[in-house]
């Protein structure tokens, strides 16, 4: 019988106090390593978010400064388009010609 070996695991049995204190500092340590790596991925998916945020802000304040021309003249044209015409009536919304009110 050698005096150095671990005794077998029996039902009941808890192992030695070395053994059982090596399980603890496992254990812990795959803790704080979970939690490390939980962090880490918050941290990178937060990088991840502000980063296209910029981009997005960036992209979209480029074309809304780009296209402020194109829009100043399309709100123009739809401004001029609405606006009554110097012949005729609107009733409803129909625009009567002069030519057919008078009978």
């Amino acid at each position: 019988m050698h005096l150095e070996e671990e005794p077998r695991a029996r039902i009941g049995y808890r192992g030695s106090a070395v053994s059982r204190a090596k399980q603890l500092a496992l254990k812990s340590l795959a803790v704080v390593g979970g939690v490390l790596m939980l962090a880490g991925a918050v941290v990178v998916s937060f990088a991840v978010v502000v980063i296209g945020l910029a981009i997005v802000l960036t992209v979209g304040g480029y074309l809304w400064w780009k296209t402020r021309d194109l829009r100043s003249e399309m709100r123009a044209r739809m401004e001029a388009q609405w606006q009554p015409q110097s012949r005729g009536r609107i009733i409803e919304g129909e625009v009567i010609p002069p030519e057919r009110t008078r009978h």
